[in-house]
Formats: structure tokens, C-alpha cells, sequence
């Protein structure tokens, strides 16, 4: 099972692929995208073409659920409005699921349930990493 983490800051979402070893530990696929930026969210040329991009993605590396690192709704730390229209089209992509996972949960996690971070991981990936890691090693989670 391949579970692509996603952190959404801003005007782009941060991707990163986790899946299991042979021994059972998480791992990370290495991948030319990282990330896919939504230029004009006013443009729904745009918008189509993210959400084209992120189907792409999906098939290319056979994604089975997408785990959204998750932004407070209200408030000083809220998300933007672009933000979450790119959630949405997350949520849109056919052939994989999507699930959500709180900022909290993700920092409990790193502390007590992650045994290492995979070598040379890009530190603007560290979120969505925890976010697929996070899915794979919680039993129930992905049910």
C-alpha cells in the first residue's frame, strides 16, 4: 500500500510518498514532484489543471489514500481560502481515498512512534512524510 502525506501551505501542496519495506519499516519513494502549486485560484484553468496534475500523480505512483496534514478552520493560525480549495481537490482525485490527520497527533507521533526519518529528507517534507508514516504505522487508520 502506497500512502502519499500532504501539507498544504499557502498555494501548494507538499507531497511525499511512504510506503512499507520488505522488513515492515516506513520508507519514502523518491520523487521528481514534490510539490504542485496553484497559481491563479481564480482561473479555472488552473484549477483543472492541479487537479489534473494530482490525478497524474496519483496514477503514476499508485497512490491508494492521501493523508491531509490538517489547518485550523477559524482563528489567528487558520488556513487560507486557497488552501483549502486545494484540499478540495485532493479530495476530488479518483482512485484514491483521502484522510486527515491533526497537527497534534503528527507531533505526538514524531516524538514517540517514529524510529527515524528516512536519509536525506527534504525538511519542507517533513509534515507530509509524518502524515503517510503516521497512516501506515496507526493501526485502524486507513480502515
Amino acid at each position: 500500500m502506497r500512502v502519499c502525506g500532504c501539507e498544504i501551505s499557502a498555494s501548494e501542496v507538499r507531497l511525499a510518498v511512504a510506503y512499507h519495506d520488505d522488513e515492515g519499516g516506513v520508507e519514502m519513494l523518491r520523487l521528481k514532484t514534490t510539490r504542485v502549486v496553484l497559481e491563479d485560484d481564480t482561473s479555472e484553468a488552473d484549477l483543472r489543471s492541479v487537479l489534473a496534475d494530482l490525478q497524474q500523480f496519483s496514477r503514476d505512483h499508485e497512490i491508494d489514500v492521501c493523508v491531509i496534514k490538517t489547518r485550523a478552520k477559524k482563528g489567528r493560525m487558520a488556513g487560507g481560502a486557497v488552501s483549502f480549495k486545494i484540499e478540495t481537490l485532493i479530495q476530488l482525485v479518483e482512485g484514491s481515498k483521502t484522510k486527515f490527520v491533526s497537527p497534534v497527533t503528527l507531533s505526538h507521533y514524531a516524538k514517540k512512534g517514529l524510529d527515524e526519518y528516512p536519509e536525506k529528507l527534504p525538511v519542507y517534507l517533513k509534515n507530509a512524510f509524518l502524515s503517510g508514516a503516521y497512516a501506515l504505522t496507526k493501526p485502524g487508520f486507513l480502515a
